[in-house]
C-alpha cells in the first residue's frame, strides 16, 4: 500500500473514504470527528449506526455518505477505553480499519491528520503508529497460495490529507512507519515460509540480499571453519543434517570516523528444529519452522535500518543450522567443548538452542561490544510462564532490562522480567562437565537464560529475550495476521536508534 499526501481544501478531499477514531463510550466524539460532523458531515448527525456505535477496541462502523459526496463513507474504528489508551490501541484500531477497507475492497483511503487530535500520545508519534499499525494490520503471507484472494484487493494508496502543509516531522512518519513495517515483514515473510525453503543457506542469501542493498559488512562462517574456531557446541548441533550450518554476521558501520563500541544483537536460528535425538512429540511439530524467529528477527532490524540509514554501530550475529536426528547427530551423554572452552554436558539434544547461541555470544565479544543482547524461541516454559502475547527477558543489568520493557511497551511488543538468581545453577550442576545443557522441569526459562549467563563476562551488559511464545500467534492479534508475528523488531529497532541517549554501562 502506497502512502500519499494530499494537501487541499477539506471541500477538496476526494476518497473513497475518511478514517476516524472513537473512544469506548465517550459522551462526545475525538475533537478530529467533531470538526468533520460540524464541517462535512450533517448526514451523519441522525445516523442510528453512529448511536449505536461504541468505540470498542476493534470495532468498527461504516457510514454512507448521500449521493453524489466527495466523500461517500466515513469509517469509524474504537480504540477502546480512554484510560487504557496507548499507541498500541492506535495501531490495533488503525488494523481493524484497514482490514475492513479491504474487505469493501475500497482502493484509496483518507486519514484525516486531524483525526489524530485529542489523544494522549503526540500527533507526530500517533501518526507513525497509525501508519506501521496499517502497514502491519494488512500484511498477509500469501506467497504459495494459487487459489486465494488476490492480494490486489489490499487498499492501493493511504491518503494523508491536510488543509496546510505539515512539518518536517510529520513528513517523515511515511518513510519511518515503511520502513519499520518491511523490517517486520521480512522477519514474519522469513519465519512463516516453509522449512525447505528457508535453509541456513537461504538465510545466507537473506543477509547478502541486505549488504548489497545497503552497505553492510557480511562476514558467513561456514561449518568447516566453525569447528577450526573450536564452536564445539554449534557444531554439534549441526552435525546432523545434511543442510549445511552457518554464523551470519552482519555489520552496519556508522559513517562518522570516530570508533565507537557496537550494539551487537545475536538470533537463534534454528530453520527446523525436530528435538535431533530427543525427538520431539509429532503434535505441531510443523510449527518447529519458527525456530528461526531471532534469526528472522535480527534481519528484520537491519531491514528497517538500512531503509532508514539510520542508527550506529551494529553487528548481527547469527547462528543458523537444523537440528535433526541424523546418523550423526549429536547424543544425550555427549560431552562438547564450545568455543569459551568451557564443556557441556549433553543432557537432551531438544535443547540446541542455548547450544548454537553460546557460541554464538562468546564469539560476539571479539567484538568488544556495549551491550549484548539476544532473542530466541528458547523455551516452552516461557510460554508455560507468561502465554503466547509476552515475552520474557532477563540480564545482567537491570538498567538494560527496564529499557527493553519500557521500549517494547511503546511499540507494543510485551515483556515482562524474570530473575538469573545464582542458585539457578544448581539446576545445571553435571558430574562429568563443568555444567548440564539443561535441569529438571521447574523454572525452565529461567534455566535456560543461566545457562546463557555463563558465557557473558559481567562486565558487558547482556539481554535475553525469549520470544518463544510471541514469535508466532494461533490467532489474529491486533496489527498481527494469524502465523508470525515479527516479535522484537521494532523494540531493537528502537532500541538501536535510541542507544546513544541511554547511558547504559
Amino acid at each position: 500500500m502506497k502512502i500519499d499526501w494530499q494537501i487541499a481544501p477539506v471541500s477538496d478531499w476526494q476518497v473513497d473514504v475518511l478514517v476516524f477514531f472513537g473512544m469506548e463510550d465517550s459522551p462526545e466524539p475525538l475533537p478530529g470527528f467533531e470538526r468533520w460532523l460540524n464541517a462535512q458531515g450533517q448526514w451523519l448527525s441522525g445516523s442510528s449506526v453512529l448511536r449505536d456505535f461504541q468505540g470498542k477496541l476493534q470495532q468498527t462502523a461504516v457510514f454512507y455518505g448521500p449521493p453524489g459526496s466527495k466523500v461517500p463513507r466515513i469509517l469509524l474504528a474504537g480504540l477502546g477505553g480512554e484510560e487504557k489508551f496507548d499507541a498500541e490501541k492506535l495501531q490495533t484500531a488503525t488494523a481493524a480499519a484497514l482490514r475492513k477497507c479491504r474487505e469493501l475492497r475500497l482502493k484509496r483511503v483518507g486519514l484525516p491528520l486531524f483525526a489524530l487530535h485529542g489523544l494522549s500520545v503526540p500527533v507526530g508519534k500517533a501518526l507513525e503508529e497509525t501508519l506501521i499499525g496499517g502497514l502491519l494490520g494488512l500484511h498477509r503471507f500469501d506467497e504459495f497460495k494459487t487459489r486465494e484472494v488476490p492480494s490486489s484487493e489490499t487498499p492501493g494508496s493511504l491518503v494523508l490529507l491536510d488543509e496546510n502543509e505539515p512539518d518536517e516531522d510529520l513528513r517523515a512518519a511515511p518513510h519511518f512507519a515503511e520502513s519499520v513495517a518491511s523490517g517486520v515483514c521480512l522477519a514474519r515473510d522469513l519465519v512463516s515460509s516453509p522449512s525447505n525453503r528457508v535453509t541456513p543457506g537461504f538465510l545466507v542469501e537473506t543477509a547478502k540480499g541486505l549488504a548489497k542493498r545497503f552497505g553492510f559488512r557480511l562476514d558467513v562462517i561456514d561449518s568447516e571453519r566453525a569447528r577450526s574456531l573450536g564452536m564445539g557446541a554449534f557444531s554439534a548441533v549441526a552435525q546432523g543434517s545434511g543442510e549445511p550450518a552457518y554464523l551470519i554476521l552482519l555489520e552496519q558501520v556508522p559513517s562518522t570516523p570516530e570508533k565507537t563500541a557496537p550494539l551487537v544483537l545475536v538470533g537463534k536460528g534454528v530453520t527446523f528444529d525436530t528435538g535431533g535425538i530427543s525427538l520431539k512429540n509429532r503434535d505441531q511439530m510443523d510449527a518447529m519452522k519458527q525456530d528461526m524467529a531471532g534469526a528472522a528477527a535480527v534481519l528484520g532490524v537491519f531491514e528497517t535500518l538500512g531503509r532508514l540509514k539510520a542508527g550506529g554501530h551494529v553487528i548481527g550475529v547469527m547462528p543458523c543450522t537444523e537440528n535433526m536426528p541424523g546418523s550423526r547427530a549429536y547424543k544425550p551423554g555427549d560431552v562438547v567443548k564450545s568455543l569459551s572452552g568451557l564443556t557441556v554436558e549433553v543432557i537432551s539434544t531438544d535443547a540446541e538452542g542455548r547450544m548454537i547461541l553460546c557460541d554464538a555470544l562468546t564469539y560476539a565479544l571479539k567484538f568488544q561490544p556495549a551491550a549484548i543482547i539476544d532473542l530466541a524461541t528458547l523455551t516452552g516454559a516461557c510460554i508455560v510462564a507468561l502465554g503466547s502475547e509476552v515475552a520474557g527477558v532477563m540480564g545482567n543489568r537491570e538498567t538494560l532490562t527496564k529499557e527493553i520493557l519500557d521500549i517494547g511497551a511503546g511499540v507494543g511488543e510485551k515483556y515482562w522480567p524474570l530473575p538469573l538468581w545464582d542458585f539457578y545453577f544448581d539446576h545445571l550442576k553435571s558430574d562429568i562437565a563443568d555444567f548440564k545443557n539443561v535441569g529438571d522441569r521447574s523454572a525452565g526459562a529461567i534455566v535456560a537464560g543461566t545457562f546463557l549467563k555463563q558465557f557473558v563476562p559481567e562486565d558487558i551488559p547482556w539481554a535475553h529475550l525469549d520470544i518463544a511464545g510471541t514469535a508466532w500467534a494461533d490467532k489474529e492479534l491486533g496489527t498481527a495476521p494469524k502465523g508470525a508475528t515479527g516479535f522484537g523488531v521494532r523494540t531493537m529497532v528502537e532500541l538501536v536508534l535510541t542507544w546513544p541517549e541511554l547511558g547504559i554501562r
